[in-house]
This record gives structure tokens, sequence and C-alpha cells, in this order.
């Protein structure tokens, strides 16, 4: 399997460096037939459209500037043959030669497929969802997070894909990594190694890093049979990312406004989100999920102030320090304050930092987290309780470990003490592919010794690769955690490892 997967790669990867700047729509017809080698997907669906996103890939005979005419099209039906929506876009070289289409005037809650056309070849045909209307009983999502492409295969990608009854894929981050090969990951050992080989900082980098990304054959599955709602962590552009650079961002890798520039280019292209016309790098949004639930979609990342070193204390508790920048908190509150008094029975906030305190000293675990901005972390608290926000599921990535937590304001305060009373819970979902959080001995360690003291950690294991299954209906939610048993051969297996319920009004997750 290891050897046929090389050589798919190795075809893939000359595809994607062969192109030329790009080429005239008049020439489509000259291209050869492999022109869709990085699939399809869909995704920020809403009740009456859907984006859908493919990409141009096989190199063509002449080497003319321009685009490359694309015919899509949406049907009821696998065969195509019941369309409701169809129409042109183009292949542009100035997006990558990637296509992404707002396709509407589509019916809620309902399955569609679609597929497109290029040059006298037909792309995979995809399969997507609509958001359903309001009066929806029950809602089924995946989440997934941190797919490092050459620490192992995407198995767990393989296990969503397997799914028929899912509405949507969250996927909350790290969807690529910029590493240079070897830095995080044994790319020799299993054959996949990423290109380029150096670290991702251009826009060409990032290009290509998504374009070995994408030619995985179980990502690819997962995108052509789900649509996705996703947002970025600090790995689609530097490790440890904050508003003004990176751990790992140095004069080698030029300017850092420009290099933000380009991996937020790189992103939108190549994922299916909706842009929206002048709003600048924004990725933080909403989606009304069929009356159960508000799904909020935060950006952590692109406009926090800069990690403090632990042990700082004083500066870490800085009054005016932030996670998510005045603007996005300020709309944060707006749409949850907007929800409770519309009367969504749920509040979904997927975002990528582990919220919840683990310190009753205020020594955050590492100050990437929200508990090392703890001003920011005390205003949203605050918030929720002088509101009334109650029910609300914080969904969170990164950690490439399972947690069920309790989420209150001061867990270790005396038993009736209102500030010990939860009113959220968090949910966490391992990662894809990425080394599980105790493959680190010492690190293992250290994190149990912290779950000792934290009464309000219900689950905690990192010790396997997998996503999570969360069922949502008017009563309750249920998260179920699924793993694989490895990522260091390509397999189609997995086990369910733990499940909970936070029933609505508790703001507590029960083991079932």
């Amino acid at each position: 399997m290891a050897t046929s997967r090389r050589i798919f790669l190795r075809g893939a990867v000359a595809s994607a460096l062969a192109w030329p700047l790009g080429l005239h729509a008049q020439d489509a017809g000259s291209l050869s037939s492999r022109l869709f080698q990085h699939g399809v997907a869909s995704g920020d669906p809403l009740p009456d459209r859907v984006m859908l996103w493919t990409r141009i890939t096989s190199p063509p005979t002449r080497s003319a500037i321009g685009p490359i005419a694309v015919r899509w099209l949406v049907a009821e039906d696998e065969k195509l043959s019941r369309i409701v929506a169809q129409g042109d876009a183009p292949a542009a070289p100035e997006r990558d030669f990637t296509v992404k289409v707002d396709a509407g005037g589509l019916r809620p809650g309902r399955q569609y497929f679609y597929a497109f056309d290029a040059g006298g070849q037909r792309s995979p045909i995809g399969r997507t969802k609509t958001l359903p209307a309001d009066g929806a009983t029950r809602l089924r999502l995946a989440i997934a997070s941190c797919a490092n492409y050459p620490a192992g295969y995407f198995n767990a990608y393989r296990g969503i894909a397997n799914r028929t009854d899912l509405d949507l894929v969250l996927h909350l981050g790290d969807y690529i990594y910029e590493f240079a090969d070897g830095v995080y990951g044994d790319s020799q050992s299993i054959g996949r190694a990423p290109l380029p080989a150096g670290e991702a900082s251009t826009l060409a980098d990032y290009r290509l890093r998504y374009a070995i990304y994408r030619s995985d054959p179980d990502l690819q599955e997962v995108h052509r049979v789900h649509p996705f709602v996703v947002v970025w962590d600090d790995h689609e552009i530097a490790n440890d990312t904050w508003s003004g650079g990176a751990q790992n961002h140095g004069a080698a890798q030029g300017d850092w406004a420009t290099r933000l520039a380009a991996a937020y280019r790189a992103y939108v292209e190549w994922l299916p989100i909706r842009e929206t016309p002048g709003a600048g790098m924004r990725l933080y949004r909403d989606f009304r999920l069929g009356g159960l639930a508000d799904l909020i979609m935060l950006d952590t990342r692109s406009t926090r102030d800069r990690q403090v070193v632990t042990g700082n204390l004083a500066e870490l508790a800085g009054p005016r320090r932030t996670l998510l920048g005045a603007a996005q908190e300020a709309w944060l509150f707006d749409r949850l304050r907007t929800s409770t008094r519309e009367g969504a029975p749920w509040r979904l906030l997927g975002q990528q930092m582990l919220f919840a305190a683990l310190s009753p000293k205020g020594q955050p675990l590492t100050p990437d987290l929200w508990e090392g901005y703890p001003a920011a972390r005390r205003r949203v608290l605050d918030f929720l309780a002088a509101e009334k926000i109650r029910d609300m599921a914080v969904l969170t990535g990164d950690l490439h470990s399972s947690w069920a937590v309790d989420v209150a304001p001061n867990p270790w305060g005396a038993a009736g003490a209102p500030d010990a009373q939860p009113i959220a819970v968090e949910v966490v979902t391992p990662a894809i592919s990425s080394p599980p959080l105790f493959a680190d001995a010492a690190f293992r360690a250290h994190v149990l010794q912290v779950r000792a003291g934290a009464p309000h950690v219900k689950y905690l294991s990192g010790d396997a690769n997998g996503y999570v299954l969360l069922d949502v209906t008017r009563d309750r939610l249920q998260a179920d955690y699924f793993v694989v048993p490895t990522v260091r051969t390509h397999l189609d297996m997995e086990s369910r490892a733990a499940r909970f319920i936070c029933e609505r009004g508790s703001a507590r997750l029960v083991s079932a």
C-alpha cells in the first residue's frame, strides 16, 4: 500500500509543479484527462445554498496566460439527471486554479450531488447537504483538528467519510502544518514527505503544501461526501501565531504581514469557505443550525496579543490583554446575546484553544491557552453570567487529546459557591494524525498531575488519534469520542473510546 501511495503522490506532485503561469479558456480542451487530482469539496452550508470547490490540477500542453473554463452543476440525484443549479466559473491563475462557487436556490435540509466539468473531463461526483430550516429535531456533526501529513495517515478522516448520516464536519484548525520536513513528523518511515521540503512561508509554499495534503485520498473522500465548516489555528500560518508574529517566524521568513496575508490567501483559495468581499482577513462567522443550535466560529489566532512567558504572572494578568481582539470579542457577545434572545436551545462555540482553567493559582499549563489570557477569559465568563447565557458547548481542537470538561468560573471554589457552578461544557477533539499529547512521557506525567487537581475535568485521554461525533437535540448534547488504532499504517478501523452527555440546563457532562 505504501508503494502505490508513493506512486500516486509523485504523480500528483509532478502535476502541481508542472503548472505554468496560466492557460487560456479556449485551450482547456487540450488538457490531459487528470484534471481534478485534488478532488472536490463543499462547505459553509446555509438552508438555501452551499459553497462548492475544486481545482484544475493537470498540466496543460500550452502555456498561454489566462483562465480555464469550468462548468458546475448541482443535482438531486447521484446520476446528476435532476439538475437544480448550474453555471460557469473560471479556474484562474491568480487563484491557483482553484474554483469556488456559491451555489444557491437550494432547499433546506436536503442532500444534493454536484460535479465540475472542464476540458471534456468530469470531476468526482460530490455529495453535500444544506442546513435544515427551523424545526429540526436532531443534528449530527463530526469534529476534527490537527492533521499532520508526515506524522501519519489520515485514518480518522476515513472514519468520518464512512458515515452517511452527518449534517456537517467542523474542522477546528491545523488543517496543514507549515514545518519543514523532519521537524514535526517522521516522513521517511511512511513515505509521506511534505512539499516544499523547507518551512512554508510564502504564497507559493502554502499553496504547494495544501496541494500535497489534498492529494491524500482519505482527505479527498471526507471532503467529497460531507460539507465542512472550517477555521484555522496556528499551523496554517506559523507555530504559536499571534497578531504580530509567531514563535517560528524570523528574518529568514521575511515580513510578518506579508507572510500572514499569504497564509490567509492560500487558506481561502484551498478551502470551501464563503468569503465576504471587503471584510479583510475575517474567518469568524456564525450558522443557524435548524433552530436547534447556533454555531459560532472564532479565530483565536490572528488577532491575539503575544503569548506571555510562563511564570510572569503580572504581565499575564494585564487587564487589556486580548485573545480575540476588540471587534471579534464584541461580535461574539452580540451573537451570544442574540442567540439567547431568539431562543436557540444551544450555543456551540467552535474555536481552537482550551477555554477551561486548569490551575487554581493562575499558572497556565501553557501560555498559548485561554488561561494564558486571564483578562480575556474573565470578560467572557462575566458576560455569560451577566447575560444569563446558558446551554453552551465550547468545541475545541489543538491539544491532540480528548477532553470532557465542565466550565466554571472557579471550579475549585467551595461547594455551593456561585462561581464554582458550571455555566458551560467543553469538548476537546483528538488530533487526526498529529502525535498525541501523551507521546511525550514527561508531558504526560505533568498533565496527569494537573488533571488530578482538576475536579471539573471529567475525561482526559491523550494516547490516540481520532475525532468527536456530536449529536444535538433540543434536550441534550451527546459527544462520542472515536479513536483509530494507529496512524503509522493506512487502515480503515475505529472504536468508540468514550461517550458523554450534557442535559439541557445542567451545564455538566456525564459519562454514558
